[in-house]
Parts: structure tokens; C-alpha cells; sequence
């Protein structure tokens, strides 16, 4: 078994290979950019740009976004997993978000691009 601190780097690594083939469908949808920063994980600062001016892309690192999501390790898997429900993550303040929050609801969106690869391995 994979130990949960790389968890959400792997969901990090399938939204990015999700990317090329569903970014300009996510754009049209989201138009933002959002950073997440996961507590506790190897790799925490993450950058997810779907503005609808650039290339969807995912890369590492901080940087300023229309909107900041700051969660757990553990919690940011849950979450992309579909196993909680992202309107009580924020109500519970398990997710803690900055900026635009109409983008926070669109993040269903962008793990369900994540989950899509995986469900036909």
C-alpha cells in the first residue's frame, strides 16, 4: 500500500494528465485560477490555471489565484475521491477558502477530471 502522504500528489499527477484532453472543456466551465496549498502533504503548494486566457496547466509551486484552498492532506483526498461532500468541507471548515468562492464550488469539476483516467486503468 502507498503510504496517504502521497496521496494527493497522485491525484495531482492524474488531474495533470487529465489536463491536455479535458482542460479547454474545464476552462469554459471554471475560468480561474486556483491555488491549493495541502497541509501536511510531501508537496503541499499547487497552482491550477483554467483562465480562460492561457493553457490549462498544473504546476508546483505558489502563486497568486483567483481563489486559495487550503486542506489537509488526508481531507484533500477524501474530497477528490468524491467521499466528502465539498458544500459540508466548507461549512465544517475542514476547507478553508480565500478569494473568488464561486470557483470553490466548481471544484467537483476539476476532481472529477482527475477520477476519470483511473476509473478505465
Amino acid at each position: 500500500a502507498l503510504k496517504a502522504l502521497t496521496m494527493s500528489a497522485q491525484i495531482f499527477a492524474a488531474l495533470g494528465a487529465a489536463l491536455p484532453a479535458a482542460g479547454a472543456k474545464l476552462q469554459q466551465s471554471v475560468g480561474g485560477t486556483i491555488a491549493f496549498n495541502v497541509t501536511g502533504a510531501a508537496e503541499p503548494e499547487w497552482f491550477l490555471d483554467l483562465s480562460k486566457s492561457g493553457n490549462p496547466s498544473l504546476t508546483k509551486g505558489k502563486k497568486k489565484a483567483d481563489l486559495t484552498v487550503t486542506i489537509s492532506d488526508k481531507d484533500f483526498v477524501k474530497l477528490a475521491m468524491g467521499k466528502m461532500n465539498p458544500q459540508q468541507a466548507f461549512m465544517k471548515g475542514v476547507v478553508k477558502v480565500k478569494g473568488k468562492i464561486a470557483l470553490a464550488m466548481k471544484l467537483q469539476k476539476v476532481f472529477d477530471i482527475a477520477k476519470g483516467p483511473r476509473s478505465k486503468l
